[in-house]
């Protein structure tokens, strides 16, 4: 079954989902490029290879398809995620969120509230959560998911390569952020945190986001979210009906703790 901090994922939508809650950090390849240009000489010893990949992630985005800029990555993962959980929305008229929500909330009842209705009752309110969920999940997994998959993953990758790199990041005065497979499976960590604050601030400042910018504690809860939302899509998909009360209460744990890590996010509005 499936768990928070595994380092795979089993299906293409569960994949997809953890890489869209994390496009911050995509979106943070233009941010570098634009830093990197313009004090060049706080970079000077940033390796060929680096300075390379910081080209590609300023020149090539929004140019081929290895490379989407924010507009393009969106009308790849929308249709099939809805708005990604990592910014703050109202999509709650996606398919996606509301079957999502319907297995949060199952979740949020069974371990909130009192059990005069029964245990075992919460327990198949959830399970009826899950399948109905599944259904959705179905209906998406396949090739148009690995296909974003492929899109998105490797951009995250070349981000991450550059974020990790000692002395770009002491550039900036910080630490470095840590390796793969940070940002993803529940990977925390506070360089890696302060690291994205402060590209994402500096995107903010030259227009190249349209978000609001993060702070540390908003990106270590975009990467529960995407971690705790990922774990629960395989396990549910893998096993919708959680005959076993063990795996059902396995479940309910995992959904409750991303229905946390969603709350947690959006109350620093």
């Amino acid at each position: 079954m499936a768990a928070s901090g595994d380092t795979q994922r089993v299906t293409g939508v569960a994949q997809l989902y953890e890489l869209w809650t994390l496009d911050v950090v995509t979106d943070l390849g233009a941010a570098c490029g634009t830093v990197f240009a313009s004090h060049p000489q706080q970079f000077k010893k940033v390796s060929q290879a680096t300075a390379d990949t910081i080209a590609r992630l300023r020149f090539r985005t929004g140019n081929d398809e290895a490379h989407l800029d924010a507009n393009q990555r969106s009308d790849l993962c929308t249709p099939l995620l809805g708005a990604s959980d990592g910014s703050r929305h109202d999509d709650t008229a996606s398919a996606f969120h509301q079957a999502a929500a319907g297995v949060q909330q199952a979740a949020v009842e069974f371990v909130q509230q009192s059990f005069d209705s029964g245990e075992q009752q919460l327990r198949n309110a959830f399970r009826d959560a899950a399948k109905t969920f599944r259904a959705y999940l179905t209906g998406v997994e396949g090739a148009a998911a690995e296909n974003a998959v492929r899109r998105v993953g490797a951009h995250l990758d070349e981000v991450v390569t550059v974020l990790g790199d000692q002395q770009f990041s002491g550039g900036l005065g910080l630490p470095p952020a840590p390796s793969a497979p940070w940002p993803r499976f529940g990977d925390l960590n506070g360089d890696g945190a302060t690291l994205v604050e402060t590209l994402d601030h500096e995107a903010s400042e030259n227009g190249l986001s349209a978000h609001e910018p993060i702070d540390e504690a908003d990106f270590v809860a975009i990467q529960r979210i995407a971690d705790q939302g990922a774990a629960s899509i395989d396990t549910i998909f893998a096993d919708a009906t959680l005959a076993k009360d063990a795996d059902a209460d396995n479940a309910i744990n995992g959904a409750y703790r991303w229905w946390t890590a969603i709350r947690d996010f959006r109350s620093g509005e």
